[in-house]
């Protein structure tokens, strides 16, 4: 199951995504179909994912890229087509199997963005826990 939870922080706040080598070949399958279709997904509601109190939705809508707090632990992850296949690529090389933990950073932009981190084995199963 990956996992999805926000982690606020006066300087370096982040979006992070715990998972194992499946979960995040899933992940990278979702981005691809993005990158195709360009329609809005909710992360949060995919059946691979558990994110309780983080809602986070990839979205092609016009903004700045990169993904932005909405409200109420709500985030809009705003990616062009190539964007979404860098990131899926970035992700597949971290659930490559004999990789057994690291993490990768995703981020559009270094300037007002909250960047995602996508990690494999680095947290224990219960970081992102109230």
């Amino acid at each position: 199951m990956l996992r999805i939870g926000f982690l606020p922080s006066d300087f370096n706040p982040m979006v992070l995504m715990l998972g194992e080598a499946d979960d995040l070949r899933l992940l990278a399958g979702v981005l691809r179909r993005f990158a195709r279709e360009q329609t809005d997904v909710r992360l949060d509601q995919l059946g691979f994912c558990t994110a309780p109190r983080t809602a986070v939705t990839l979205t092609a809508s016009s903004g700045l890229p990169g993904i932005r707090s909405l409200c109420d632990n709500r985030f809009a992850w705003c990616l062009d087509a190539d964007r979404a296949i860098a990131f899926a690529d970035q992700i597949d090389r971290l659930a490559v199997p004999a990789r057994t933990a690291g993490s990768e950073i995703l981020e559009c932009t270094a300037e007002e963005e909250i960047p995602v981190k996508v990690s494999r084995g680095e947290y224990t199963e219960d970081f992102l826990r109230a």
